[in-house]
């Protein structure tokens, strides 16, 4: 495998690492009630200031699960095709779809950031 391969093999490991924390912080949201600042709000926003905490995570929780699965896919897909079996096909559209999702999911809560802090 020359050192091209194992970069990107590397990118999808830490896509699949951030897709199991996404679904962590959606299971512990939906336990809890407390919002995840890393993943949701970023460093300029405190979570204990949300004019109306059980709306925001009604909102944002559906948007955290979907990115959760789909870089847990992707970075599994991405995995396998680096490091097992080559299938770039595959590779190709889980990215596409990924990133898609990724930019709708940074528009999303930023519009809910807005709305409610």
């Amino acid at each position: 495998m020359d050192n091209m391969d194992s970069i990107w093999g590397f990118i999808g490991v830490i896509v699949f690492a951030c897709g199991v924390y996404a679904l962590y912080a959606f299971i512990k949201m939906k336990m809890t009630g407390e919002i995840n600042a890393t993943l949701l709000l970023g460093k300029d926003y405190i979570y204990k200031k949300c004019k109306n905490k059980d709306a925001f995570i009604k909102k944002a929780g559906p948007a955290l699960l979907v990115f959760g699965i789909v870089a847990l896919v992707y970075g599994a897909i991405d995995v396998i095709h680096c490091y097992v079996y080559s299938m770039e096909i595959v590779d190709t559209v889980g990215m596409i779809v990924f990133f898609i999702v990724l930019v709708a999911f940074a528009v999303y809560t930023t519009k809910l950031k807005r709305e409610y802090f």
